[in-house]
């Protein structure tokens, strides 16, 4: 399209003698025939790459023979992606898209009609808020580890532009101050680029820099991805959580894809087995964790490197048994020596295939204290859900992550909670220091070194009937280490069990055994109910849980409400609730506490808020209406303790 279009200017401007006229049609009127060859259709990347091409080829030759069939195939490409929702969730190509996009509207003269459509504004806003303390939209899916910028920049300098936003501005900004020396001109294309960000985009605008905090980007619909953050600069603490399945949109392409290429190990938009997984920590400049990188070699590496579930931060699952075994004067074998256990690589590891899963949105709150989610994985085929729950306590800059298992069928699962990393500093008992000091580029080369002021401390408070480890693993086409927690058992219907991991980021200066020794495991009354932990943290204490069945109050159908506070209450330490999720700060005397979707909560049997009954009606066995009590979406208040 860059030549097309280059032909087309020079053609207007009668600057190119017949002879040269005549030899640029026949390259373009060869390339399009060869392009037309290969069939690749749909909302995405390469079906826009070729409408593009269709389109400029359409307005530089509109005399040519073949123009009818051209213009045929621009409408039968172009019309599947304007006005439409992208399938793909990989950042590289998302990049891509949007460029083609924006050139595709060019060459037609309709970019003011594109930036009007509902998908281009949404898309502004998206990635607008993807954009991570590094100044870039970070790498999920088939991407790699700054990777794709220039094509952001040029959308983020027209979209600003065209919806006077000086946030999209503010975006482009940042791309240009990391990335571009305009002392030091390195590259044609970026050169092109950088004369679309001058057509496109405007130096009126005052770049100002977003104000918003941890939120939903954008929705659990179409973007599936939450972002906590403390705030907009460099140094900020950031984390992405992904929970983006494929999802039912562009089925028809998305089919033609996979009966036409070979994709197996990715799903059909570009999207990997992240499910639930956590791409990017970063905070103080320093990368934290960091997302598997894009494929070793077509159609994809060993094991289907790096897509598959056990190359990202995630609870990984199957339904099979893992050989254990123990540590010297263990009971679980009848000897009481050192049985070595199968490694949980060895075991997880397959061919790589991509699984079909679901995922939903089950709640999310950002409040001034704490910022609060809860996403869930279901999968039909094997039989179990996956909640993921994250509470990030912006006081301490720490994040507590619940991972709780509901099996919908008998089974024996094994499961393993998986953290990658490129080195491990120190551990200790159940703990582990961690950085990132470099990520490795496209096929190995070297990447720059990476600010390691800040480390990730990374504790396991829960053990009971866990087994730990840590493996080797090529991830990003680099050497990095894996840290798991592993457990497996029968599981009767219904049956939960649960994953707590703290991540602390904190200065390197800092000694991760005192800061580990604050974190304990703050014990549910009712067995496998809930989880908890106790912090210790910026002078306070910290309790924080999270129920493992959100059915568990359920406990009759004859009447609404279906719940009673007996069958879903649950105690963690001093504290007695029947809500979803518990957060609760103990300074001095003063105790604050936010609960999320509770009837009653209770500390040391003082009662803390009860909601009113109302007059229920309507029960479906006939009986008369009577007091019941609904719950509250969240209830927030503070105490003084006597």
């Amino acid at each position: 399209m860059r030549y097309i279009r280059a032909y087309e200017i020079l053609h207007r401007l009668k600057q190119l003698t017949p002879e040269e006229n005549a030899q640029a049609e026949s390259i373009i009127a060869q390339s399009m025939a060869y392009m037309l060859r290969t069939q690749e259709w749909g909302a995405m990347n390469r079906g826009l790459l070729r409408a593009e091409n269709l389109a400029w080829a359409v307005r530089a030759l509109p005399e040519y023979k073949d123009v009818k069939t051209w213009e045929m195939q621009r409408r039968a490409l172009g019309d599947d992606n304007w006005g439409q929702w992208e399938i793909e969730d990989a950042t590289i190509y998302n990049g891509v898209w949007l460029y083609s996009l924006l050139g595709y509207a060019d060459a037609r003269q309709r970019m003011g009609e594109l930036f009007k459509t509902p998908e281009m504004y949404y898309y502004a806003q998206y990635y607008l808020n993807l954009v991570c303390p590094a100044g870039i939209v970070p790498d999920f899916g088939d991407a790699h580890w700054e990777a794709n910028w220039p094509h952001f920049l040029v959308f983020f300098e027209a979209a600003a532009e065209a919806y006077k936003n000086p946030n999209l501005k503010w975006a482009a900004a940042a791309i240009v101050r990391k990335y571009i020396d305009f002392k030091n001109p390195t590259s044609v294309g970026l050169g092109y680029m950088l004369l679309d960000c001058v057509r496109w985009g405007s130096d009126t605008l005052a770049p100002v820099q977003p104000q918003t905090g941890s939120m939903e980007v954008m929705e659990d619909v179409q973007g599936k991805k939450i972002v906590f953050r403390d705030g907009w600069d460099p140094a900020s603490t950031y984390l992405l959580l992904n929970y983006r399945d494929e999802g039912d949109g562009g089925l028809n392409f998305r089919d033609y894809l996979r009966d036409t290429i070979p994709v197996e190990e990715e799903k059909m938009t570009h999207g990997h087995a992240d499910e639930n997984g956590i791409p990017l920590l970063m905070s103080g400049g320093s990368v934290l964790l960091h997302d598997g990188g894009y494929r070793d070699y077509m159609p994809s590496g060993p094991y289907g490197n790096y897509r598959q579930d056990y190359f990202h931060n995630r609870l990984c699952v199957r339904p099979e048994k893992i050989w254990m075994g123990q540590k010297a004067d263990e009971w679980r074998y009848s000897v009481r020596e050192a049985v070595p256990g199968q490694g949980i690589l060895e075991f997880l590891r397959d061919a790589g295939s991509y699984r079909k899963v679901r995922t939903q949105k089950v709640d999310f709150l950002s409040l001034p204290d704490i910022d609060y989610s809860r996403s869930r994985l279901i999968d039909d085929n094997w039989g179990y859900t996956w909640d993921r729950v994250i509470a990030y306590v912006r006081e301490a800059d720490l994040f507590v992550v619940f991972d709780i298992f509901k099996s919908l069928k008998e089974e024996f699962f094994t499961l393993s909670n998986l953290w990658h990393t490129r080195k491990i500093l120190a551990r200790g008992e159940h703990w582990y220091d961690t950085v990132y000091d470099a990520i490795a580029g496209y096929g190995g080369t070297p990447g720059a070194p990476l600010p390691q002021d800040k480390r990730l401390l990374l504790v396991f408070p829960a053990t009971a009937f866990k087994i730990e480890g840590v493996e080797p693993q090529k991830r990003h086409y680099q050497d990095e280490l894996t840290i798991h927690q592993t457990t497996g058992q029968h599981f009767e219907l219904r049956e939960t069990v649960g994953f707590v991991t703290v991540l602390k980021p904190h200065a390197a200066k800092d000694d991760p055994r005192a800061l580990a020794a604050g974190i304990k495991l703050l014990p549910a009354d009712a067995a496998r109910a809930g989880q908890g932990v106790r912090i210790e943290a910026a002078g306070k204490t910290y309790f924080i849980g999270a129920k493992n069945d959100l059915r568990q109050d359920m406990a009759r159908d004859n009447q609404r409400p279906k719940y009673t506070y007996e069958a879903g209450k649950v105690r963690y330490g001093d504290i007695e609730t029947n809500g979803d999720f518990l957060f609760a700060a103990l300074d001095g005397s003063k105790l604050s506490y936010t609960i999320v979707n509770l009837t009653k909560a209770l500390y040391k049997d003082r009662l803390l808020i009860e909601n009113k009954p109302w007059m229920s009606g309507l029960a479906f066995d006939g009986t008369p209406d009577a007091p019941e009590r609904g719950k509250l979406r969240y209830w927030r208040d503070e105490i003084v303790l006597k």
